[in-house]
């Protein structure tokens, strides 16, 4: 494929300016001290060694799609145990991410030619998934010349132009066409993208990428046993609860309460030691309490079911149509759990302001108003005094069910274009 002049300007002019780069980077890392370390990685300096074997590189444009990333990385690891991962981020990553092992994340480097071949040399991608359509002309063309398999995918339009960008005519269009095929997340965007200039037979829509629910299991028997005992009453349950947030979910089960006779809270403290302590301070409140680690279940008359045993949330979740997620009502408690484990669960979702890493996910709820966010404990009553209509928390959880699904599709869709790459270049 020859090179369009706006292509070939614009990479002799990132080769010049490596200098000059690494000239910026050094001093940055060296006014910022050590948390600036990192930035060395944008130089193309390797955060780790190289894995033996194939290497897939992922590179997530937005926060957003870091999680949805780490999904396709374990699934594709499932299928190729021998392959490695290299996950590329603009920034350090939002928060912890369950990568398969054999696996290493590294911040992107500089659209230069120093940093570019540096990054390069040391990781020899085979395969690259470059999320979403902020692109990088030097290092994705550079990729493709030396043989990395690329695929653009959850673009949702036409790549951003930067103003530095509008000197060379047709950069969009021959760095979009290094890609071996394009998956557009919306009809929109993959009309947009061919405006843009890719191909139209690069382009395919797909939907969007989305990070999967990992729904906890549970003893299936004790499910059932327990559902047959509480199926006369309302329940609800608080997960991860820390301890900043235990007097509120209390008020808002004392105010639901009052609406709804025999209700019940399934309560799991984010510190499950905490729990034999949370079981008396609310019998002295006056309320019937049972822990799960000296009452097993609850019984008829219990209000507060303290549930203090680990790796059960399976249960709870199933058990219970709607969940409270602990962790995002007061500050600085890390913003809980995943949404998605209730979500795919079937229990309608009740959330504070403070999202914390799962702010994508419940970006999504919200949109398809498949989660409610609350402020203080006075609007966790209230909602949760609305939600304990079977007929609202149905519908909510419905909602929620099939954003924590919709991404499935597409992940399939990747990982067949991965293995199909693999296969070809295991018999070449």
């Amino acid at each position: 494929m020859s090179r369009p002049p706006g292509l070939i300007a614009y990479l002799s002019l990132a080769a010049l300016s490596a200098p000059a780069a690494r000239r910026r980077i050094k001093g940055e890392i060296a006014r910022d001290g050590p948390e600036a370390a990192r930035l060395a990685e944008r130089l193309g300096q390797p955060s780790a060694r190289r894995p033996e074997g194939p290497l897939i590189w992922l590179h997530a444009g937005e926060p957003a799609q870091e999680g949805a990333l780490s999904d396709l990385a374990r699934r594709i690891a499932e299928d190729h145990p021998g392959a490695a991962f290299l996950v590329t981020t603009e920034a350090p990553p939002a928060g912890p991410r369950r990568l398969p092992p054999r696996s290493a994340h590294q911040l992107l480097p500089l659209d230069s030619g120093g940093p570019v071949a540096a990054f390069l040399d040391h990781w020899r991608p085979d395969i690259a998934l470059w999320a979403g359509t902020r692109l990088r002309p030097a290092l994705i063309h550079e990729a493709a010349r030396r043989g990395t398999r690329l695929w653009l995918i959850d673009a949702t339009g036409a790549p951003p132009v930067p103003s530095a960008w509008r000197r060379f005519p047709g950069l969009t269009a021959s760095t979009l066409r290094r890609f071996t095929g394009i998956l557009a997340s919306h009809e929109g965007a993959a009309a947009a993208l061919i405006e843009a200039g890719a191909a139209a037979a690069q382009v395919a829509v797909s939907g969007p990428l989305e990070e999967e629910a990992v729904t906890p299991s549970c003893n299936l028997r004790e499910r059932d046993q327990l559902g047959e005992l509480l199926k006369a009453r309302p329940v609800w349950f608080a997960v991860a609860v820390p301890e900043a947030e235990e007097q509120a979910v209390f008020a808002a089960h004392r105010a639901a309460a009052r609406m709804a006779h025999r209700l019940l809270l399934i309560l799991v403290p984010a510190d499950p030691a905490r729990g034999p302590a949370l079981a008396a301070k609310y019998a002295v409140a006056g309320l019937s309490v049972a822990l799960r680690s000296v009452e097993v279940e609850p019984d008829a008359g219990t209000e507060i079911f303290v549930a203090d045993s680990e790796g059960e949330l399976g249960l709870w979740y199933r058990l219970a149509p709607v969940t409270f997620m602990g962790g995002t009502l007061a500050p600085g408690q890390g913003g809980g759990r995943s949404p998605l484990e209730p979500a795919a669960l079937g229990s309608a979702i009740l959330h504070g302001p403070e999202t914390g890493p799962h702010t994508a996910a419940y970006n999504r709820f919200w949109s398809a108003e498949a989660a409610r966010s609350v402020a203080d404990a006075a609007a966790l009553g209230v909602a949760l005094s609305d939600l304990l209509s079977p007929d609202k928390a149905a519908t909510m959880a419905h909602a929620a069910w099939r954003v924590s699904t919709g991404g499935a599709e597409v992940s399939e869709r990747v990982v067949a274009l991965v293995s199909e790459a693999l296969t070809e270049r295991a018999a070449s």
